[in-house]
Parts: C-alpha cells; sequence; structure tokens
C-alpha cells in the first residue's frame, strides 16, 4: 500500500504522526487490512474504495485501528485516525450505510473489544467531498442514554420495574424464574423485598445499522443490557431506535419510546 498523502484531523486527539508512515518493509510487517468494503461515500456518486487498518504486536488485539479512504475518481488515498482511546478491537470490521443522505454512504466501524459485557465500541463517519466529520462517536450513545432517566426498581413477588420519566414509559419484568438466586439475599421466603434493591442500565450500548419498514436512510438500533445485581445479573435489555438529523446534527429516537426484552 502507498504512503498516504492525507491525513484528516478530527475532534479526537490525533495520535497518527509523520514518522508513523515510514516506507520500508519493517515499518509495516505488523499492519493489517481488517476489513474491506466499497461504495460511494464522498457524494460524487463513483464507488470509493474503505479499509479498515490495524496493527498487532505481542497483545492478542489489533490497535492504532483507522480508516483508509481511496476516492474512486482521483485514486488519491485518505486516512481518518479514531480516537486513541477508542482504537482497538479484536474483530473489527465496517459496514458503508447511509443514515445521514440517500445520495451516499456513511462509514460505520465496529470495534468489538470484549469483556463480560461484550463491550463494542463505535464511529460513523461522514466523508462527504473528501472530509472526514464524525457524526458518532464511542462515548455519544452512553450520553444520550444518560438524559433518558432510566430506573431500574426490584418490586415484591419477583417483579422488576423499568422505567423512564422523561419518556413517560415503564415495563415490568417477571424475575421468578430467578428464584433460587435471589432467595435470601434479595427476597425473603414469602418473595418480600428484605430491603429496597435496585438495579441499573449499562450504558454502552449495542448499535446495529436497520431499515425499519424499507425506509430509508437507516437507523441505528440501540440495545442497552439491563443489570440487575451486577453486571453479571443480566435481566433483558432496553431497545431504542435513533435516527440521524442532518439539519441539527444530532440523534433522536423514532420513535420516541423504548422496549424491553428478556434475558
Amino acid at each position: 500500500m502507498n504512503d498516504y498523502p492525507y491525513l484528516y484531523m478530527n475532534p479526537y486527539r490525533n495520535p497518527y504522526v509523520h514518522s508513523g508512515y515510514r516506507s520500508h518493509a519493517a515499518a509495516r510487517q505488523n499492519r493489517y487490512i481488517l476489513d474491506k468494503q466499497i461504495g460511494d461515500v464522498n457524494g460524487d456518486s463513483i464507488p470509493d474504495i474503505v479499509y479498515l487498518v490495524g496493527e498487532k504486536n505481542e497483545k492478542p488485539f489489533y490497535e492504532k485501528i483507522k480508516v483508509i479512504v481511496q476516492d474512486g475518481k482521483t485514486r488519491l488515498w485518505y486516512v481518518i485516525p479514531l480516537d486513541s482511546q477508542y482504537s482497538m478491537a479484536y474483530t473489527p470490521w465496517l459496514i458503508l450505510a447511509s443514515f445521514a443522505n440517500v445520495n451516499r454512504n456513511e462509514i460505520m466501524v465496529n470495534l468489538p473489544v470484549g469483556g463480560s459485557g461484550a463491550l463494542t465500541y463505535y464511529y460513523v463517519i461522514s466523508f462527504l467531498n473528501n472530509q472526514a466529520e464524525y457524526i458518532l462517536g464511542p462515548e455519544q450513545f452512553m450520553n444520550l442514554s444518560d438524559t433518558l432517566g432510566f430506573e431500574v426498581i426490584y418490586l415484591d413477588h419477583y417483579r422488576v420495574l423499568v422505567k423512564s420519566e422523561t419518556l413517560n414509559q415503564s415495563y415490568t419484568l417477571d424475575i421468578s424464574a430467578r428464584k433460587e438466586v435471589y432467595e435470601g439475599s434479595v427476597y425473603d421466603k414469602d418473595g418480600k423485598l428484605i430491603k429496597p434493591q435496585e438495579g441499573f442500565v449499562i450504558d454502552l450500548p449495542h448499535l446495529y445499522p436497520i431499515k425499519i419498514d424499507g425506509s430509508v436512510p437507516y437507523k441505528l438500533e440501540a440495545q442497552h443490557d439491563i443489570a440487575g445485581t451486577s453486571h453479571a445479573d443480566r435481566l433483558g435489555s432496553i431497545v431504542l431506535y435513533w435516527k440521524y438529523k442532518g439539519d441539527n446534527q444530532s440523534w433522536v429516537l423514532d420513535p420516541k419510546m423504548f422496549f424491553v426484552t428478556l434475558q
């Protein structure tokens, strides 16, 4: 692969410097192409080639992951670095999908980092006119979910209330199948709470690009795990649907409600 003539800065810290693109083979032997997709991302109606690349040394995962775009018309290369805190993964991949405009694709990067919660970092990047703009970063949906004020409250007789005052919506989960786990610690033998108990919603969701009823552009389905007494005590998932509003450059709920699926 050629040396890359363009390096686009972004709102995150840029960890890549000129020494990162040495042309000799020794500097490149630990660099890998992790995924590749073809589609128009700069809006000129000509398919571009989008690569996801990273480095791998002694650690069992890829690091310093970045996006590289080859303009389908000019054949020039463009490098889009990612936040250095969120640029590693075990099995990274990307997808091209239209979130903001039906006439071009955005670049969605998925960086699974594992752990008990199957944590994944996500980016959605616009590359209109060969200019990188980050319309989604790894921490953005954590901040958005905070604004919805989810509460997880244990009730008597093996029930859990999941509610959002902001959305004026609630669900009640039946957790009686976990009676043997909870009896003596959360509930007494009569199914009464021993003391007030709350769970929590894990802020970093799993995100999936979807079309609802064939609608265009794509929306993002966000699945937030509902945890009970600990992260390992999964009760179900809150499901939200978000769409990107280009006029004010923000993600909004569509519709303004949530769903709950059982574990």
